[in-house]
Parts: C-alpha cells; sequence; structure tokens
C-alpha cells in the first residue's frame, strides 16, 4: 500500500528522492552528464571562514552556498572566491554559472560581476525578494 505523508526522517528520504531522480535524469539525458560538486574554500589556517558549494551538471555549475565571515567582507575576497569557481567553472568546459540570491543578500555584487536576474518571486520571504540569476562564460 502507497502512502504520502509528512516525515521527519530527513536524511532517508532526501537520500531515496535525490538516488532516484539522479537515476530519473541519467538515462533521460543519455548519461550523468559529468555531475560533479564544486568547492571553493577560504580558509584561515586550517579554520574554514567562506566559499562556495555548488555542482556541475550538463555545461553549467549551479552555486548552492555562498559564504563569507563577516568580518572578511568588503576586502574583495567574494570576488575572489567567484574568480576562482567561475574558473574551475570554465576548466570542466561549463557554459555558463547560476544561482539564487536574496534582496538582503548580494544581488548588487554578482550584477557587477556580469550576471543577470532570470526569475523573481517577489515578496519571498515577506517584504523581501528571491532572485534567480545566471552569466555565459
Amino acid at each position: 500500500m502507497v502512502t504520502v505523508a509528512v516525515d521527519t526522517r530527513h536524511e532517508e528520504v532526501h537520500k531515496a528522492v535525490l538516488d532516484g531522480l539522479v537515476a530519473f535524469n541519467t538515462a533521460a539525458m543519455g548519461g550523468d552528464g559529468g555531475r560533479q560538486p564544486v568547492s571553493i574554500s577560504v580558509r584561515d589556517g586550517d579554520v574554514i571562514v567562506g566559499g562556495a558549494v555548488g555542482r556541475y551538471w550538463h555545461g553549467w555549475v549551479y552555486v548552492d552556498l555562498f559564504w563569507v565571515r563577516d568580518d572578511l567582507r568588503g576586502r574583495d575576497i567574494g570576488s575572489q572566491v567567484m574568480d576562482e569557481l567561475e574558473g574551475h567553472a570554465r576548466s570542466l568546459g561549463a557554459r555558463g554559472v547560476h544561482l539564487t540570491t536574496y534582496s538582503w543578500q548580494a544581488r548588487p555584487f554578482y550584477e557587477k560581476r556580469g550576471y543577470q536576474v532570470f526569475g523573481e518571486i517577489s515578496p519571498y520571504p515577506e517584504g523581501h525578494a528571491c532572485y534567480w540569476l545566471s552569466k555565459t562564460l
């Protein structure tokens, strides 16, 4: 018997859904599209104080997470992270990079780097907006 319900076993559900989706996409696309993780770190000694995490898939890099510790902002470190990420994307043969940001985050930063908004939800959350941006390399 098939059931549908809220499930508190998040990690188990996440793995099952991801595995199923990857298998479905692989079959539909005729391969895994070179799927691989992308990680850029900013370190102060052994401590990670920033970086970007994403994935390459079918010619594009998607940035899941991007953060630089507050006291390091305004020192061009974010630009260095994006330079490294975009350079790595090019080395993988990526045609571009895409990501999501919010109105209180870094939209102007990305736009200065040549990213363009291709989607928006507003209000989300209330009083703010969510943006999807991309840049062709």
